[in-house]
């Protein structure tokens, strides 16, 4: 059975350590008075079920191992509506702008490189489609593989 160390400070904010650093398996491991909720394991924001960073005013954001990491989704959602997708630690998109802010700004990103809307297209559609326009023969017959 893991014993947590839990100290609570002046403003009454909870932090959960085991070894000198902020953890907890079952739970976050800040919680503040105000609502806001931080899941860390090892140190590290990171949580699988759902957002490591639910903050008072509604942003969310999910961390898998120190790093701003979803795939079913922007891993930033800001309380103005603004969203960011992010990867293992880096802006990447390849469905869509990887940054799409409240303003109307939208910023095109992969593998963190940010790259105009054209360029990052151009980009996608090489790697969704790296075969099409090639030709390949089967049985001794030709075919040109085209996009479906």
């Amino acid at each position: 059975m893991k014993t947590y160390k839990v100290e609570v400070d002046k403003r009454g904010t909870k932090h959960w350590y085991i070894n000198d650093k902020l953890h907890r398996d079952d739970g976050p491991a800040i919680e503040y008075l105000n609502g806001a909720k931080y899941w860390y394991l090892n140190g590290n924001l990171h949580r699988t079920d759902g957002p490591a960073i639910h903050r008072s005013d509604g942003t969310k954001g999910w961390w898998l191992n120190g790093k701003l990491h979803r795939t079913d989704g922007p891993a930033v959602e800001w309380c103005d509506g603004s969203k960011e997708w992010w990867l293992n630690g880096k802006l990447h998109r390849t469905d869509g702008p990887a940054v799409e802010y409240a303003d109307g700004y939208k910023g095109w990103y992969l593998n963190d490189e940010e790259l105009s809307e054209t360029e990052w297209r151009k980009r996608v559609q090489e790697v969704k489609a790296p075969c099409v326009g090639k030709v390949v023969e089967i049985d001794g017959v030709k075919y040109k593989l085209v996009e479906a």
